[in-house]
């Protein structure tokens, strides 16, 4: 037990000077460069993904000034900076505080940057530039969590790089800082044993490379993909704190992309507009469009992302008839609430937001200039934007006072309603006059085989709900989805020639049917427009919504539950409100395996032609990493203990000379720790005890070690208390 205990000291104390190193001043500029280069990396990737720039350039400048500083200044404590910087510190988490209440953009992420800049004045130690790097990595951590393309990885891996380059440099040097307090004939031994094991090192730091990197990069590859998403209601959901949108109340849509001349029957693949996106459809134009991404969605769920609708249908487009908005009330900062459910009254048990479902957040980034329209996941609550004033029109859409421009961000939280089909098909056909007196009317000219393909349709169904599924299903299986459809015939009604002449259609002609059969029905219906879901990126977070994702869908009116969206589109959902929401990644984890696979094979593919096996490639990766890493420490940590042993070796294998030699050592490092100069390596023991005046201890301690050194007898009992008392002196002075 005694040797056991002895060597578990030992072992303790090898560890306890290995960690005093860092303590010491860093003057390796090398290192330094390696590490300030690693934190601008984190604040590039904030600044790319939240626009942010000139909180990142100030940030930016200051840490750089920080380790200029540090290092420039290395042998001095200036006390006035300490307290500035102490000052300094609680005004940047004072201001996070402030913009947590007046609805900032990102203020956490500012504190973080802005408190790195704060402590990179104060850099001296060793210790405080990998601190650093934590804090670097923990802002990594937010750009993950904001991130929106797989451009993220890249900095990923250049991050990772410099850590492992940061990591490889102090290991190289912590070899020479130990070599300091050791006499010379004794690293004269250990250059020989250096010599016979360089081999070894090198191979063991190669392992160390190979195994950390590969674990490195996985874990990265797992954090970012683990990242958590919203969810519920964040404390301060996200938008973009630019100029903020000025002008006053607009009833009109604005549509920075429409054409000045549209003529009829005209089709382009590449066009980057949606004539949807106007106070009125025209139904007989031909527009195509272009496959650019126009935003990047994050939510909690599958959704479509809803503009406005249209109330008036006139034979050949679709009209807003009541141009009347109202300001919405900005509550603090940018945050405006609705307060109910966007659409026409419903019974008062729906009315309270408690009721409305599950509340979800999503946040919209900008990538193309798009309408002055709030998209927004089915029924909207909250919405957080940089704008002066928000509208809502009296079909619910909300406008701004300008067209949404690329870069912007915003914020919308909505409640996802529970839509049962059994409750829908128990509701009651009563409907409100403001109701009936908007969404019934239908123009003179609707055919009668219109009307009665409606009756023929829904002949077999009492309810108003299957009414409508009825009529949705006979439009997505009995007629062709057409992007280019045929030119309109000049007077023809939209309905009655594409249900029976072109029997072919884009989501415009497929909706204006239903909704149009479902009025001759005397179910009140209106027509939608807005984004599809788009595509959903499992790495990012994100879904990415393209151009050609415009889209149009229906609307139907339920007394107890207000509006119900149908989508009649062939490839479309069907039920186009959002999905149940995923509170955790695993969720659906059965459904996401053959997602990864889509990811992970290609990957594998590329690098080394293992796409069929792609996750059995990379389970393979980390388990060659934990065993690199795991042989690496083994080897070091029997390498350092040859090295202790050869110290050991030149004092003798005895109790007494290990004691002695140890409380040496202990004592160079108090002297360097209270600023007295260390031992040159030209320096013998006692020259160097000489030219430290006023030390009685230290040179009793010293001769005590040349006994121990140089004397072929082991150094007796009172020799050694006599350097214990040395050392407890010495550290009382």
């Amino acid at each position: 037990m005694g040797v056991g205990y002895t060597r578990g000291s030992e072992y303790i104390k090898t560890l306890r000077e290995k960690f005093n190193l860092a303590f010491d001043k860093e003057h390796s500029k090398t290192l330094r460069i390696i590490i300030l280069i690693a934190m601008l990396i984190p604040l590039w990737v904030i600044a790319r993904m939240t626009n942010m720039w000139l909180s990142v350039f100030l940030a930016g400048m200051g840490i750089a000034i920080g380790h200029w500083y540090s290092y420039r200044y290395l042998e001095k404590k200036h006390i006035v900076i300490r307290i500035g910087l102490f000052v300094a510190i609680h005004i940047a988490f004072g201001a996070m505080l402030v913009g947590l209440v007046i609805g900032a953009s990102f203020p956490q992420v500012q504190f973080a940057i802005f408190s790195q800049a704060i402590t990179s004045f104060d850099l001296r130690y060793r210790r405080s530039l990998f601190n650093t790097l934590l804090h670097s990595l923990a802002n990594l951590y937010v750009a993950a969590s904001l991130s929106r393309t797989y451009e993220f990885g890249l900095y990923l891996i250049a991050f990772a790089v410099l850590v492992l380059i940061a990591y490889f440099i102090a290991e190289r040097e912590d070899g020479f800082k130990s070599a300091k307090l050791i006499p010379k004939r004794v690293q004269s031994q250990l250059r020989n044993q250096n010599h016979l094991a360089e081999n070894n090192k090198k191979w063991n730091i190669g392992m160390f490379i190979a195994g950390f990197g590969i674990i490195t990069f996985m874990a990265i590859f797992v954090i970012f993909l683990f990242t958590p998403r919203f969810v519920g209601r964040p404390i301060i959901p996200a938008f973009s704190f630019n100029m903020p949108l000025r002008g006053g109340t607009k009833s009109e849509i604005i549509n920075p992309g429409v054409p000045l001349i549209q003529i009829n029957g005209w089709s382009d693949d590449t066009s980057d507009y949606y004539y949807g996106f106007s106070t009125d459809l025209d139904l007989r134009y031909r527009g195509g469009l272009s496959d650019d991404i126009v935003m990047y969605v994050r939510s909690p769920n599958r959704s479509y992302w809803r503009s406005h609708s249209y109330d008036t249908y006139t034979g050949e487009r679709w009209i807003q008839g009541n141009e009347t908005v109202f300001n919405l009330r900005r509550g603090g900062g940018f945050h405006f609430q609705l307060p109910r459910p966007i659409g026409s009254p419903v019974k008062t048990a729906y009315q309270h937001p408690s009721t409305w479902g599950d509340r979800l957040t999503q946040t919209f980034m900008i990538v193309r200039d798009q309408p002055n329209l709030i998209f927004t996941a089915y029924r909207p609550h909250e919405v957080f934007i940089a704008s002066e004033r928000l509208s809502i029109h009296v079909s619910g859409s909300l406008r701004l006072p300008q067209a949404l421009r690329a870069g912007t961000t915003y914020s919308v939280v909505s409640y996802r309603p529970e839509f049962d089909p059994a409750v829908l098909r128990q509701n009651s056909m009563n409907y409100p006059n403001i109701v009936i007196e908007r969404y019934l009317p239908l123009p003179d000219n609707i055919s009668v085989r219109v009307k009665n393909l409606a009756k023929t349709l829904t002949k077999p169904h009492d309810t108003n709900y299957d009414k409508i599924i009825a009529l949705n299903n006979h439009l997505r299986t009995e007629y062709l989805y057409n992007p280019f459809p045929p030119p309109h015939p000049v007077g023809a009604e939209v309905v009655d020639n594409f249900l029976f002449v072109d029997k072919e259609g884009v989501c415009e002609q497929y909706v204006t049917a239903l909704v149009v059969m479902a009025r001759t029905l005397g179910i009140p219906a209106r027509l939608v427009t807005g984004y599809g879901t788009g595509d959903y990126n499992r790495l990012t977070g994100y879904y990415q919504v393209r151009m050609n994702d415009a889209h149009a869908w229906a609307e139907m009116y339920f007394p107890e539950m207000g509006w119900v969206p149908f989508d009649p589109t062939p490839g479309w959902i069907p039920e186009p409100y959002p999905t149940p929401i995923q509170r955790w990644f695993f969720s659906d984890f059965g459904d996401q395996l053959p997602q990864f696979e889509l990811y992970i094979s290609p990957i594998v593919s590329g690098m080394m032609g293992l796409s069929a096996i792609g996750s059995i490639v990379v389970t393979a990766f980390i388990i060659v990493g934990i065993i690199a890493v795991l042989i690496f420490l083994i080897r070091q940590l029997s390498w350092s203990k040859k090295q202790d042993s050869y110290c050991y070796s030149s004092v003798g294998n005895e109790t007494s000379r290990k004691i002695i030699w140890k409380l040496y050592r202990r004592a160079m490092r108090f002297l360097v720790r209270k600023k007295y100069r260390p031992r040159l390596e030209s320096e013998t023991l006692t020259e160097y005890a000489n030219t430290l005046e006023d030390m009685p201890a230290l040179k009793k301690l010293t001769k005590a070690a040349e006994i121990a050194i140089y004397r072929p007898m082991p150094p007796d009992n009172a020799t050694v208390d006599s350097a214990q008392e040395a050392l407890s002196f010495l550290k009382k002075k």
